[in-house]
């Protein structure tokens, strides 16, 4: 699964090499471009709450090639036409497409895997993600010099060869779906999968939380960026530093997760949210290319913590047949913290000062930490407990932890 993943990651078309290649060979607007750009994301968003069902519901084999089906028509469709509004739809389709299958993982590891190598085996999946994006920008980087088209091609190999090696992926689990009741999950109907983990009291709270961290984390991409520009530093040094996020999670991920097996899940999340938050109130005080790494070097080691422990964490409470549609879920509120988080940050910096942002930061991600803390520490609170198996029993899902 971890080479699958590395191999996907490659051949994604990210925003910022999709607008260069709107650029070079449909020759709209800029505005247009920006549009597009934008449509690509919202398509992100979606696919990963739409991925999550789809994985629980036919399987993790079928959500891959699926996938990658949509992925390949795109990209084919993409050289073959210069309408906007075709290219809206399958600009939309393409980001749906680039997370579409994320899902499938975590249905694979919580079928394939004891429970005690969970938090390991999301580790080495995000371990091969991160590979995968750090060499593909150098990659597209080089074939966009080219010609613009061997982006397409990139794209459609992978999509190809992904979609090859996924056929060795598990299919459902049982003709008469995980939970043997007649369909997937119980017979839930793909609207109620998608909803399950927000009906869920300890996972929704989980999943809004992590929302918080998300606010945080993605000013990465926003924020970060022009508060390093007004301490004087060149735009490469950005590059230089954040890639630098990349390069401690390569080094990092195998050996972090492999320690973090002896943590309990709930110190995990605390660990990993307070490093967050301190990484990035540290900015506040930064000022030099050396300090604004050493903030990064932090708020990285609390991403290490965060993904894999997150997933095994929704993978341990979701009902017999739904740890896609939560793993969609918390794609989804991840994804959903850059869509909200950029505005919001860019709004605090212009109007407060960049300092003001940071500690907000540093404060949110502290309360974040002592919500969960509190949380865990409710008495009757399961963290093996499945409570929104879609209401079969008669109820509507809810639970009180």
């Amino acid at each position: 699964m971890y080479k699958r993943q590395l191999l996907n990651r490659l051949g994604i078309l990210v925003p910022a090499f999709l607008s260069l290649f709107l650029a070079a060979e449909t020759g709209v607007a800029t505005g247009t471009i920006g549009v597009l750009v934008g449509l690509w994301g919202a398509g992100s968003v979606a696919g990963s709450l739409v991925g999550g069902a789809l994985a629980d519901r036919v399987g993790p084999r079928r959500a891959v090639l699926f996938s990658q089906a949509v992925s390949l028509a795109a990209s084919v469709t993409l050289v073959c036409t210069q309408r906007v509004t075709v290219l809206a739809c399958v600009v939309l389709l393409s980001g749906c497409a680039s997370t579409l299958h994320k899902p499938a993982g975590a249905v694979v590891v919580s079928r394939e895997l004891p429970e005690a190598g969970h938090v390991r085996a999301f580790g080495l999946l995000y371990w091969a993600s991160n590979i995968g994006a750090a060499v593909s920008p150098a990659v597209s980087g080089v074939l966009l010099e080219w010609d613009p088209l061997w982006l397409i091609a990139l794209n459609i190999a992978t999509a190809v060869a992904y979609g090859a090696v996924a056929t060795r992926l598990p299919g459902p689990s049982g003709p008469s779906g995980p939970s043997g009741k007649g369909g997937p999950a119980g017979g839930r109907s793909p609207a109620r999968g998608l909803l399950a983990p927000f009906r869920s009291g300890p996972v929704a709270r989980f999943l809004f939380l992590s929302f918080c961290l998300a606010l945080i984390y993605l000013q990465k991409q926003s924020t970060l960026p022009l508060d390093m520009a007004a301490h004087g530093l060149a735009p490469h040094t950005y590059g230089l530093v954040v890639s630098l996020n990349g390069l401690l999670i390569i080094v990092l991920q195998p050996f972090v997760s492999r320690s973090a097996e002896r943590l309990g899940m709930d110190t995990q999340f605390v660990l990993a949210g307070l490093l967050v938050a301190v990484g990035f109130g540290a900015n506040a005080v930064a000022g030099s290319a050396w300090s604004y790494a050493l903030a990064l070097t932090v708020w990285t080691l609390g991403e290490i913590l965060l993904v894999p422990q997150a997933s095994a964490f929704l993978v341990r409470h979701a009902p017999e047949g739904g740890a896609g549609s939560y793993q969609g879920a918390y794609q989804f509120v991840w994804n959903l913290g850059l869509v909200l988080g950029a505005p919001l940050g860019m709004t605090v910096r212009e109007r407060y000062g960049g300092d003001t942002l940071w500690a907000g930061c540093l404060v949110l991600g502290l309360g974040v930490v002592t919500a969960y803390a509190l949380s865990a520490r409710r008495p009757g609170r399961s963290r093996h407990s499945a409570p929104d198996s879609a209401g079969t029993d008669g109820s509507d899902g809810r639970e009180e932890s």
